[in-house]
């Protein structure tokens, strides 16, 4: 159950090309797709990955701060069996959230049956005869600090784990679904606030030519000559990974695509009037400030420690090296007195930044 794994075509479905994990990375940032057909865009880019002949559905929601129902925003059904939302629905209000809630914490992609297994054994048979169209399921979510984000599903036909590839190459997917998403809400949360319009198209802070990769316009903290640096060769490395090489070297192309860049922009494509192709960086931030001392790159870090990433994971979310993401998990631990992962992650638990409710 490898992303880089093609599924077999489902019979009434026709293909124009070989699909390649890119265009589920490419339909994330596609801002030109109006918010309602954004999820089953997204879908529709996973499906030769994802699908096993019973379907795949998507919803974006907020997990709430304590025990209780994911509270559901938008809900997509791609080919699944139609009453996936009547077992969504059933589940929730037949089954004690005190034993739900822990299974939908975010963290690495995993099968119902590993998450499960993680947490008390006796749910996946509690679970399953709700989806008894089914043997198991592949859960992939992308939640930022405040509990919002994308939950992705795939019907499983029997019960299966991931490897320990496989995971790390959904969780890379996943980063950009829950980055597209976040960038999504804050455009939308922005223009409902009225006002002019930005000065830059997406209230971007950088315009980027990637005929040759110049910086056309640069605003805020992408003025810096270091930023405009690291923007310019994201955007480099961003079209290597959407060229050939999305065939050839699909997992190469992935790693190559991180998530953000300086755990501040994420990039994407944006069109003038004559057609001609732009990258801009838009800020996308998935943080909060913090009253405790941490810097706000210090407390995105030890979100996602809090919700289990290794650095490596982390780095790749937030568009850093893996050394500047120990240099800044060394750092948070030193402001909060901790020693070890386990103590940080205990200790976070009383963060209410991690935890509280968002309006």
């Amino acid at each position: 159950m490898d992303p880089t794994e093609v599924r077999p075509v489902v019979k009434g479905r026709m293909r124009s090309r070989h699909p390649s994990i890119i265009d589920f990375t490419e339909a994330a940032y596609d801002l030109e797709v109006g918010d309602e057909a954004w999820v089953p865009k997204l879908i529709e880019a996973g499906l030769p990955f994802l699908d096993h002949g019973l379907g795949v559905f998507a919803l974006t929601c907020k997990r709430p701060s304590e025990p209780g129902p994911l509270q559901i925003d938008q809900l997509h059904l791609n080919a699944a069996d139609r009453r996936f939302a009547e077992a969504i629905d059933a589940l929730q209000e037949r089954t004690d959230m005190a034993l739900l809630w822990p299974i939908t914490r975010p963290g690495p992609p995993k099968t119902l049956s590993e998450v499960t297994d993680d947490h008390d054994p006796g749910l996946f048979s509690l679970i399953m005869p709700h989806f008894d169209f089914a043997k198991d399921g592949l859960g992939i979510n992308a939640f930022d600090p405040d509990g919002r984000g994308v939950f992705l599903i795939s019907a499983l036909p029997r019960v299966m784990s991931l490897s320990d590839k496989a995971r790390e190459r959904w969780q890379m997917i996943a980063a950009h679904f829950g980055a597209g998403y976040r960038l999504r809400r804050a455009l939308r949360e922005e223009a409902a606030l009225g006002g002019p319009g930005p000065e830059l198209p997406y209230g971007a802070e950088v315009v980027i030519d990637p005929t040759g990769f110049r910086v056309i316009d640069a605003h805020g903290p992408a003025k810096s000559p270091s930023a405009r640096e690291a923007l310019r060769d994201a955007a480099r490395r961003i079209d290597r990974a959407r060229s050939s090489m999305r065939e050839s070297d699909p997992v190469g192309a992935l790693e190559l695509w991180q998530a953000l860049v300086r755990g501040r922009w994420s990039t994407v494509d944006w069109f003038d009037s004559d057609g001609r192709r732009y990258v801009v960086g838009v800020p996308n931030t998935p943080g909060h400030d913090d009253p405790r001392g941490l810097s706000e790159r210090e407390l995105q870090v030890v979100a996602y420690v809090f919700y289990g990433l290794t650095n490596k994971m982390i780095a790749y979310h937030l568009g850093l090296s893996t050394a500047r993401v120990s240099g800044l998990l060394s750092s948070a631990m030193r402001k909060l007195g901790v020693q070890t992962r386990a103590q940080l992650i205990k200790r976070l638990k009383d963060f209410a930044i991690l935890t509280k409710p968002t309006p």
